[in-house]
C-alpha cells in the first residue's frame, strides 16, 4: 500500500501518512487544498532565493575569475587565508557524450560510413537505461509550464 506524506501546516514539523488509494478518502482531499496553498508559498520563497543564489554565483564568478588571473599573472599556486589555503588548481575534463559528439565519432571509426555509425548511435540511444521521477509543476498562464518558478 503506497501513502502520501501530509505536513501539518501549523507545525511543518509534524508528518502524517495517509492512504494513497482507497475509496472515501475525505482527509486527504479535504487537506489537499490546505496542502497546495502551503506548497505554492514554499515554492515562491524558493523562487525567490534562487535568484538571491544566482546573483550571489554570478558574483562569485566573477571574483574568481580576476582572481584567478592576479594568481596566474603572478605565478602564486596558493595563497594562506584565514579560512585555510586558497589553492589555484587546473584539472581536465572530457567533452560530454552528446548525440552529434557520438554520430562524428563513430562515423569516423567506421571509416565515413554514415549508416553504421547511425546506427550504432540510434542502438545506444534506445537502449539507454531511463529512471521515472514524480514531481510537481505549476504552469502559469504567461508562460506555460514554470520550472523554477510557481507563481508572478
Amino acid at each position: 500500500m503506497s501513502f502520501i506524506t501530509t505536513i501539518n501546516p501549523a507545525s511543518s514539523s509534524k508528518l502524517s501518512l495517509i492512504p494513497a488509494s482507497g475509496a472515501g478518502d475525505d482527509t486527504s482531499i479535504k487537506e489537499l487544498p490546505t496542502l497546495l496553498k502551503r506548497w505554492m508559498t514554499i515554492q515562491d520563497e524558493i523562487t525567490g532565493l534562487n535568484a538571491d543564489v544566482k546573483q550571489r554565483r554570478a558574483q562569485s564568478k566573477a571574483l574568481k575569475d580576476v582572481i584567478l588571473r592576479i594568481m596566474e599573472t603572478n605565478k602564486v599556486a596558493a595563497l594562506n587565508v584565514s579560512k585555510g589555503t586558497l589553492m589555484h588548481k587546473v584539472r581536465e575534463s572530457a567533452e560530454p557524450l552528446t548525440e552529434a559528439y557520438l554520430l562524428k565519432h563513430c562515423k569516423e571509426f567506421f571509416g565515413g560510413d554514415e549508416d553504421r555509425a547511425k546506427a550504432l548511435v540510434s542502438y545506444l540511444d534506445t537502449h539507454r537505461a531511463t529512471t521515472i521521477r514524480h514531481d510537481l509543476r505549476l504552469a502559469t498562464a504567461k508562460g506555460g509550464d514554470d520550472a523554477g518558478s510557481t507563481r508572478s
